[in-house]
């Protein structure tokens, strides 16, 4: 990571949590348009559309990075 880009992370990671979650969600619209997915199979390509589109139009909610652990965990035991 270059040394401007750790400065803004660590300027960012004293934001609020709001606004956090701004502007990671922001960069990630940015890579949105990126041809990053080129080498992801159509399938998953498909998938991931399709939950992204079930996240905007409120069908998924999102949940906490621990909530999600605790519910991996208890699927697998």
């Amino acid at each position: 990571m270059s040394t401007t880009a750790e400065k803004v992370c660590v300027d960012a990671l004293t934001l609020p949590r709001q606004a956090r979650a701004e502007i990671a969600h922001r960069l990630l619209v940015s890579l949105e348009d990126e041809d990053f997915m080129d080498d992801v199979g159509e399938a998953w390509r498909e998938e991931i559309g399709r939950r992204r589109q079930d996240f905007r139009e409120g069908r998924a909610k999102a949940v906490t990075a621990e909530a999600a652990m605790r519910q991996a965990q208890a699927a697998i035991e």
